[in-house]
């Protein structure tokens, strides 16, 4: 019988060893090949949900991704697309992961679009450098697109929309801005882009409800009949601003002028007072609209009028059963196409100006006037104001309250938030608040317990939005004019 040495039998154990270190480090390779696998599926899966705009099933993709690798920077970078796309707060935490992975790129593209969501002029400047660092960028020339169709190059950005679409994992939101763009300018076009975006998602979805809408307002030709200047009597609406209007047989219905009513359309929340004006209904969609107040939404109606005051025919409005008390409805103020809406609560006057007007009240009162631009999407109206030394753009909300903050501004404002509470529909609720002063131009307002809420203001949708809004508290300081002609709102600064 042969007999082993101590020495070889060693080797035959170190052989061992090694053999057995070799075959840990191949299945371990091979179970992180299978992870790298299944965490590349699971992204995947998620861009295309994302892209289908089914965002609950993308963010469960996400979840079991991140579940299999936290650290995973594009895992991170996909959840800081989504919490920003949609608004929430989770967005600040997943930008100090993503910053703390060192993926410089990413981290950079969610900086930017993280800076012309919340409305900061300094997303121009970051604009220009980073598309100057990522030349091919898809995300990167998104936003440069987007910053494009703000400043009006609608049509320009409608033959690039194709192009721009298969950049970025939001394939449909282009087709979106477009869409929202175009109610702005033209129904049949507006009706075009749901067609594309019904197209790439497979589906019907919240917007489609319009469809029909936008059929009735393109083959509607609205007739004005005033002359140079309109007057209306002039309302009080709660803590809003509104007039009212009367109809051909002298009924008349009150109107809080609100510029968060968008799609520039005008809704009457009383039935009843609804079916009485004059003309004839055009229209229904059942469970056609909701607010906060309401329990369910409710079907709603749309009527063709003539009105004396002011002197409209063919006037689309829709109507709704709901408890609305400020007034009998409320309006975006351009449902009066080619007129300037001037209304002054100090004098209780409300005048609708046609251009040539419009131009001779700003000369005669040049000198107490401040001229502030707007950007306007799909109806709703945005101006740069400065808090803390920091331009941004806040919406003009004169259905709101005073002024209201999101979340994912405050630190960027250097804003510090306090517990406080709100009133509503005869109840405390706890909110977080702020205080600063808001400039705009040469108007400064203190604002004193400003709440802070977790909406996602303006059109979280179409990629641009703001920091916050401005109610009707701050508006009813001054004589104001919304100038569609200039794209500006002029103020009467008081001495």
């Amino acid at each position: 019988m042969e007999t082993i040495s101590r020495s070889e039998r060693k080797i035959s154990s170190i052989q061992k060893a090694l053999l057995t270190g070799f075959l840990i480090c191949v299945f371990s390779l091979i179970s992180y090949g299978q992870q790298d696998q299944e965490v590349d599926s699971l992204l995947n899966l998620a861009r295309d949900e994302i892209g289908k705009l089914n965002f609950r099933s993308a963010g469960n993709y996400l979840k079991e991704a991140e579940n299999a690798d936290s650290l995973n920077p594009e895992v991170l970078y996909l959840n800081c697309e989504l919490k920003l796309f949609l608004g929430s707060d989770e967005f600040l935490g997943y930008m100090d992961k993503l910053y703390d992975s060192g993926a410089e790129e990413y981290y950079h593209v969610m900086k930017l679009k993280h800076a012309l969501f919340i409305g900061l002029a300094e997303a121009d400047y970051l604009l220009e450098e980073y598309l100057s660092f990522y030349p091919d960028n898809g995300e990167i020339r998104f936003i440069d697109w987007l910053a494009e169709l703000d400043k009006g190059n609608y049509e320009k950005s409608g033959i690039n929309a194709s192009e721009i679409s298969a950049a970025t994992i939001f394939t449909f939101a282009p087709y979106f801005a477009l869409y929202y763009s175009a109610w702005d300018r033209d129904y049949k076009d507006a009706l075009a882009y749901l067609d594309t975006i019904e197209h790439m998602i497979g589906r019907d979805f919240w917007e489609s409800k319009y469809r029909e809408t936008l059929k009735v307002l393109s083959e509607t030709e609205l007739a004005d009949l005033n002359e140079g200047v309109a007057e209306l009597p002039f309302a009080w609406c709660g803590a809003g601003l509104g007039f009212y209007m009367i109809d051909e047989n002298g009924d008349s219905l009150k109107i809080e002028m609100d510029t968060g009513t968008g799609y520039n359309l005008m809704t009457v929340h009383d039935k009843s007072l609804g079916e009485k004006i004059s003309g004839i209904d055009v229209l229904i969609v059942e469970d056609g609209i909701s607010y906060n107040y309401m329990d369910a939404p409710a079907d709603l109606h749309y009527k063709k009028s003539n009105f004396s005051v002011p002197a409209y025919e063919n006037f689309i409005f829709g109507y709704f059963d709901s408890q609305f008390s400020k007034a009998d409805g409320c309006t975006s103020p351009f449902v009066f196409k080619d007129r300037a809406m001037h209304i002054d609560p100090i004098r209780e006057k409300v005048y609708l100006f046609d251009q040539e007007n419009l131009e001779k009240y700003i000369h005669d009162n040049k000198d107490s006037i401040e001229l502030v631009p707007y950007v306007v999407r799909n109806g709703w109206v945005f101006i740069p104001c400065t808090i803390n030394g920091t331009e941004v753009l806040m919406q003009i909300e004169t259905g709101s309250r005073d002024v209201n903050f999101n979340k994912l501004s405050l630190g960027a404002l250097g804003l510090e938030s306090y517990a406080g509470s709100i009133e509503w529909r005869g109840q405390d609720y706890p909110t977080d608040k702020v205080d600063c002063i808001l400039e705009i131009g040469r108007i400064k307002y203190e604002v004193d317990g400003g709440l802070v809420t977790d909406r996602a203001f303006a059109n979280w949708y179409y990629g641009l939005a703001a920091a916050g809004d401005i109610g009707p508290l701050f508006m009813q300081q001054f004589a104001f004019t919304i100038d569609p002609f200039n794209q500006q709102i002029i103020f009467e600064v008081p001495d």
